[in-house]
Protein backbone atom coordinates (compact mmCIF):
# COMPACT_ATOMS: atom_id res chain seq x y z
CA UNK A 1 0.00 0.00 0.00
CA UNK A 2 0.99 3.79 -0.53
CA UNK A 3 0.40 5.78 2.71
CA UNK A 4 1.11 9.68 3.15
CA UNK A 5 1.64 11.44 6.47
CA UNK A 6 1.80 15.12 7.23
CA UNK A 7 3.74 16.78 10.33
CA UNK A 8 2.46 19.69 11.01
CA UNK A 9 5.65 21.27 13.00
CA UNK A 10 5.90 24.32 14.52
CA UNK A 11 8.29 25.81 12.06
CA UNK A 12 7.51 23.64 9.25
CA UNK A 13 4.99 21.51 7.29
CA UNK A 14 6.50 18.21 6.22
CA UNK A 15 4.90 16.00 3.89
CA UNK A 16 6.19 12.04 3.25
CA UNK A 17 4.92 9.56 0.79
CA UNK A 18 5.96 5.63 1.47
CA UNK A 19 4.73 2.32 0.07
CA UNK A 20 4.57 0.07 2.44
CA UNK A 21 5.52 -3.18 1.66
CA UNK A 22 5.08 -6.48 4.26
CA UNK A 23 7.89 -5.45 7.15
CA UNK A 24 10.11 -2.81 5.38
CA UNK A 25 9.47 1.16 3.40
CA UNK A 26 10.26 2.64 0.76
CA UNK A 27 10.49 6.02 0.17
CA UNK A 28 8.41 7.88 -2.78
CA UNK A 29 8.10 11.46 -1.92
CA UNK A 30 9.30 13.87 0.70
CA UNK A 31 8.63 17.85 0.59
CA UNK A 32 8.72 20.80 2.93
CA UNK A 33 7.33 24.11 3.14
CA UNK A 34 8.07 27.26 5.98
CA UNK A 35 4.81 27.89 7.53
CA UNK A 36 6.20 28.81 11.21
CA UNK A 37 2.59 27.66 12.47
CA UNK A 38 4.51 28.28 16.11
CA UNK A 39 5.25 32.07 15.47
CA UNK A 40 2.06 33.30 17.33
CA UNK A 41 2.29 30.54 20.29
CA UNK A 42 5.21 32.42 21.46
CA UNK A 43 4.06 35.38 21.49
CA UNK A 44 0.57 34.98 22.84
CA UNK A 45 -0.64 31.17 23.07
CA UNK A 46 -2.77 32.03 19.73
CA UNK A 47 -1.89 30.79 16.39
CA UNK A 48 -1.75 33.65 14.27
CA UNK A 49 -4.11 34.36 11.16
CA UNK A 50 -1.11 34.07 8.33
CA UNK A 51 0.65 31.18 9.78
CA UNK A 52 -2.71 29.48 9.75
CA UNK A 53 -3.85 30.46 5.94
CA UNK A 54 0.04 29.65 5.13
CA UNK A 55 -0.58 26.19 6.77
CA UNK A 56 -3.87 25.67 5.07
CA UNK A 57 -2.13 26.30 1.80
CA UNK A 58 0.23 24.22 2.02
CA UNK A 59 -1.80 21.60 3.22
CA UNK A 60 -4.42 21.79 0.79
CA UNK A 61 -1.35 21.30 -1.64
CA UNK A 62 -0.11 18.48 0.23
CA UNK A 63 -3.52 16.92 0.50
CA UNK A 64 -3.55 17.44 -3.80
CA UNK A 65 -0.21 15.83 -4.12
CA UNK A 66 -0.61 12.64 -1.80
CA UNK A 67 -4.08 11.86 -3.60
CA UNK A 68 -2.48 12.54 -7.34
CA UNK A 69 -0.12 10.13 -6.40
CA UNK A 70 -2.32 7.42 -5.29
CA UNK A 71 -1.85 7.38 -1.75
CA UNK A 72 -4.36 4.69 0.03
CA UNK A 73 -4.49 6.81 3.54
CA UNK A 74 -3.34 10.45 4.22
CA UNK A 75 -1.96 10.61 8.16
CA UNK A 76 -0.98 14.15 9.79
CA UNK A 77 -0.03 15.31 13.33
CA UNK A 78 0.56 17.78 15.00
CA UNK A 79 3.44 18.80 17.57
CA UNK A 80 4.23 21.30 20.27
CA UNK A 81 2.32 24.34 18.54
CA UNK A 82 -0.68 22.73 18.41
CA UNK A 83 -0.71 21.30 21.95
CA UNK A 84 0.14 24.64 23.43
CA UNK A 85 -2.06 27.33 21.03
CA UNK A 86 -5.77 27.95 23.07
CA UNK A 87 -7.04 28.36 19.31
CA UNK A 88 -5.93 24.71 17.86
CA UNK A 89 -9.39 23.47 18.03
CA UNK A 90 -10.28 25.85 15.59
CA UNK A 91 -7.18 25.54 13.46
CA UNK A 92 -8.36 21.53 13.62
CA UNK A 93 -11.75 22.24 12.35
CA UNK A 94 -10.11 24.38 9.41
CA UNK A 95 -7.81 21.42 8.41
CA UNK A 96 -10.91 18.71 9.03
CA UNK A 97 -12.75 21.11 6.14
CA UNK A 98 -10.06 19.85 3.79
CA UNK A 99 -10.95 16.16 4.43
CA UNK A 100 -8.14 15.88 6.65
CA UNK A 101 -8.38 14.95 10.48
CA UNK A 102 -5.17 15.87 12.31
CA UNK A 103 -4.15 13.92 15.54
CA UNK A 104 -2.34 16.15 18.47
CA UNK A 105 0.48 13.91 20.03
CA UNK A 106 1.67 14.84 23.68
CA UNK A 107 5.32 15.34 24.43
CA UNK A 108 5.60 11.58 25.59
CA UNK A 109 4.22 10.32 22.14
CA UNK A 110 5.95 12.92 20.03
CA UNK A 111 9.08 11.70 22.19
CA UNK A 112 8.47 7.86 21.59
CA UNK A 113 7.65 8.02 17.68
CA UNK A 114 10.79 10.58 17.53
CA UNK A 115 12.82 7.63 19.09
CA UNK A 116 11.42 4.49 17.08
CA UNK A 117 11.68 6.38 13.81
CA UNK A 118 15.75 7.50 14.08
CA UNK A 119 16.13 4.00 15.68
CA UNK A 120 14.65 2.32 12.68
CA UNK A 121 16.79 4.05 10.05
CA UNK A 122 20.15 3.46 11.52
CA UNK A 123 21.66 0.64 12.90
CA UNK A 124 22.26 1.04 16.11
CA UNK A 125 22.88 -1.70 18.88
CA UNK A 126 22.83 -1.04 22.82
CA UNK A 127 21.27 2.00 24.34
CA UNK A 128 20.57 5.18 22.37
CA UNK A 129 19.81 8.91 23.52
CA UNK A 130 17.70 10.38 20.67
CA UNK A 131 17.67 14.21 20.87
CA UNK A 132 14.79 16.12 18.22
CA UNK A 133 15.60 19.82 18.47
CA UNK A 134 12.25 21.12 16.57
CA UNK A 135 10.88 25.00 16.32
CA UNK A 136 8.83 24.56 19.35
CA UNK A 137 9.84 21.32 21.56
CA UNK A 138 13.32 19.81 22.21
CA UNK A 139 12.26 15.64 22.46
CA UNK A 140 14.92 14.07 24.73
CA UNK A 141 14.48 9.89 24.61
CA UNK A 142 16.62 7.33 26.20
CA UNK A 143 16.23 3.45 25.36
CA UNK A 144 16.77 0.52 23.71
CA UNK A 145 14.01 -2.04 22.78
CA UNK A 146 12.31 -0.15 25.75
CA UNK A 147 12.02 3.51 26.05
CA UNK A 148 13.89 4.35 29.79
CA UNK A 149 13.43 7.96 30.50
CA UNK A 150 11.74 10.40 27.46
CA UNK A 151 11.74 13.96 28.43
CA UNK A 152 9.81 17.02 26.32
CA UNK A 153 11.37 20.53 26.98
CA UNK A 154 9.72 23.97 25.79
CA UNK A 155 12.76 24.45 23.82
CA UNK A 156 13.00 24.86 20.31
CA UNK A 157 14.28 27.43 17.59
CA UNK A 158 11.33 29.12 17.16
CA UNK A 159 10.21 29.59 20.40
CA UNK A 160 13.93 30.86 21.58
CA UNK A 161 14.41 33.33 18.68
CA UNK A 162 11.75 35.00 19.86
CA UNK A 163 12.10 34.58 23.65
CA UNK A 164 16.04 35.24 23.94
CA UNK A 165 17.26 35.29 20.31
CA UNK A 166 15.70 38.87 19.39
CA UNK A 167 18.60 40.95 18.13
CA UNK A 168 21.23 40.78 16.19
CA UNK A 169 23.37 39.64 17.77
CA UNK A 170 21.66 38.58 21.09
CA UNK A 171 22.06 40.36 24.42
CA UNK A 172 24.60 38.55 26.73
CA UNK A 173 21.91 38.15 29.89
CA UNK A 174 19.42 36.95 27.34
CA UNK A 175 22.09 34.25 26.36
CA UNK A 176 22.94 33.70 29.98
CA UNK A 177 19.04 33.53 31.08
CA UNK A 178 18.48 30.43 28.02
CA UNK A 179 21.47 28.78 28.98
CA UNK A 180 20.07 28.22 32.96
CA UNK A 181 16.69 27.67 32.03
CA UNK A 182 18.09 25.11 29.83
CA UNK A 183 20.25 23.77 32.37
CA UNK A 184 17.36 23.50 34.70
CA UNK A 185 15.25 21.39 32.34
CA UNK A 186 17.90 19.04 31.59
CA UNK A 187 19.05 18.64 35.47
CA UNK A 188 16.72 15.48 36.01
CA UNK A 189 17.52 13.75 32.92
CA UNK A 190 21.22 13.80 33.04
CA UNK A 191 21.55 12.26 36.46
CA UNK A 192 19.59 9.66 34.89
CA UNK A 193 21.69 9.26 31.55
CA UNK A 194 25.05 9.45 33.52
CA UNK A 195 23.31 6.23 35.71
CA UNK A 196 23.34 4.59 32.68
CA UNK A 197 26.58 5.52 30.93
CA UNK A 198 28.18 4.22 34.16
CA UNK A 199 27.07 0.72 33.29
CA UNK A 200 26.62 1.09 29.46
CA UNK A 201 28.00 3.15 26.35
CA UNK A 202 25.21 5.29 24.92
CA UNK A 203 24.82 6.23 21.48
CA UNK A 204 23.66 9.84 20.97
CA UNK A 205 21.67 10.29 17.80
CA UNK A 206 20.35 13.44 16.08
CA UNK A 207 17.35 13.82 14.37
CA UNK A 208 15.12 17.41 13.23
CA UNK A 209 15.06 20.22 11.09
CA UNK A 210 18.19 22.02 13.46
CA UNK A 211 20.14 19.26 13.63
CA UNK A 212 19.67 18.29 9.81
CA UNK A 213 20.80 21.99 8.99
CA UNK A 214 23.73 22.24 10.85
CA UNK A 215 24.98 19.09 9.60
CA UNK A 216 24.69 20.43 6.29
CA UNK A 217 26.09 23.64 7.08
CA UNK A 218 29.37 21.78 8.57
CA UNK A 219 29.86 20.12 5.22
CA UNK A 220 29.38 23.41 3.56
CA UNK A 221 26.72 21.38 1.04
CA UNK A 222 25.51 23.88 -1.76
CA UNK A 223 22.84 21.57 -2.11
CA UNK A 224 21.23 19.37 0.57
CA UNK A 225 21.86 15.73 -0.06
CA UNK A 226 20.10 13.32 2.37
CA UNK A 227 22.59 10.51 2.15
CA UNK A 228 25.57 12.53 2.82
CA UNK A 229 23.72 14.45 6.33
CA UNK A 230 22.21 10.62 7.52
CA UNK A 231 24.91 9.34 9.48
CA UNK A 232 26.85 12.32 9.46
CA UNK A 233 28.92 12.56 12.45
CA UNK A 234 27.91 15.82 13.99
CA UNK A 235 31.24 16.69 16.56
CA UNK A 236 30.89 19.14 19.19
CA UNK A 237 33.87 21.61 17.93
CA UNK A 238 31.71 21.89 14.53
CA UNK A 239 28.44 22.55 16.43
CA UNK A 240 30.70 25.78 18.30
CA UNK A 241 32.59 26.88 15.73
CA UNK A 242 28.91 27.48 13.48
CA UNK A 243 27.63 28.99 16.38
CA UNK A 244 30.75 31.14 17.27
CA UNK A 245 30.24 32.55 13.33
CA UNK A 246 26.50 33.19 13.24
CA UNK A 247 26.87 35.48 16.06
CA UNK A 248 28.82 37.44 14.19
CA UNK A 249 26.51 37.79 11.05
CA UNK A 250 23.75 39.71 9.97
CA UNK A 251 21.11 37.87 9.07
CA UNK A 252 21.43 38.61 5.25
CA UNK A 253 25.06 36.85 5.28
CA UNK A 254 23.55 33.78 7.04
CA UNK A 255 20.83 33.49 4.14
CA UNK A 256 24.31 33.12 1.94
CA UNK A 257 26.15 30.25 4.25
CA UNK A 258 26.36 27.07 2.64
CA UNK A 259 23.51 23.89 3.84
CA UNK A 260 21.60 26.59 5.51
CA UNK A 261 18.05 26.88 4.08
CA UNK A 262 17.66 31.11 3.51
CA UNK A 263 14.00 30.72 5.48
CA UNK A 264 15.54 28.87 8.49
CA UNK A 265 18.67 31.61 8.70
CA UNK A 266 16.77 33.95 11.08
CA UNK A 267 15.96 30.96 13.79
CA UNK A 268 19.17 29.29 13.43
CA UNK A 269 21.66 30.76 15.69
CA UNK A 270 18.72 30.15 18.35
CA UNK A 271 18.71 26.32 16.98
CA UNK A 272 22.68 25.86 17.68
CA UNK A 273 22.50 27.65 20.35
CA UNK A 274 20.44 25.05 21.91
CA UNK A 275 22.83 22.37 19.94
CA UNK A 276 25.96 23.73 21.88
CA UNK A 277 23.81 23.66 25.23
CA UNK A 278 22.05 20.45 25.28
CA UNK A 279 25.54 19.01 24.25
CA UNK A 280 27.16 20.24 27.17
CA UNK A 281 24.75 19.69 30.07
CA UNK A 282 24.31 16.41 28.91
CA UNK A 283 28.34 15.77 28.01
CA UNK A 284 27.42 14.56 24.25
CA UNK A 285 30.99 15.13 22.14
CA UNK A 286 28.80 13.37 19.11
CA UNK A 287 25.24 12.73 17.18
CA UNK A 288 25.09 10.68 14.91
CA UNK A 289 22.43 12.46 12.40
CA UNK A 290 19.47 10.16 10.98
CA UNK A 291 17.21 11.33 8.11
CA UNK A 292 14.10 9.21 9.88
CA UNK A 293 12.49 10.37 12.56
CA UNK A 294 8.86 10.99 14.21
CA UNK A 295 7.20 10.74 10.49
CA UNK A 296 8.61 7.23 10.09
CA UNK A 297 7.79 6.31 13.57
CA UNK A 298 4.08 7.75 13.43
CA UNK A 299 3.29 6.41 10.18
CA UNK A 300 5.31 2.66 11.56
CA UNK A 301 2.75 3.00 14.42
CA UNK A 302 -0.35 3.88 11.93
CA UNK A 303 0.59 0.79 10.77
CA UNK A 304 1.12 -1.52 13.38
CA UNK A 305 4.87 -2.43 12.42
Amino acid sequence: MRAAVIDLGSNSIRLLIKDVKHDFMVTVHRELETTRLGRGVVKNQELDKESMADTLSVLSDFISKANSMECEQIFAFGTSALREAKNSSYFIDRVRKLGLNVEILSGEEEALLSFKGAKAGLDISGPALVVDIGGGSTELILGEKQILKSESLPVGAVRYTHKYFKSEPPITKDVEEASAVISQLTDDFSKTLNQIRQMYEVTPVGVGGTLTTLSAMAQELKVYDREKIHGFVLQKNYVDSIYSKLLNLTLDEKRKLPGLMPQRADIITAGAFITKAIMETLNIHRFIISETDIMEGYLLAKINF
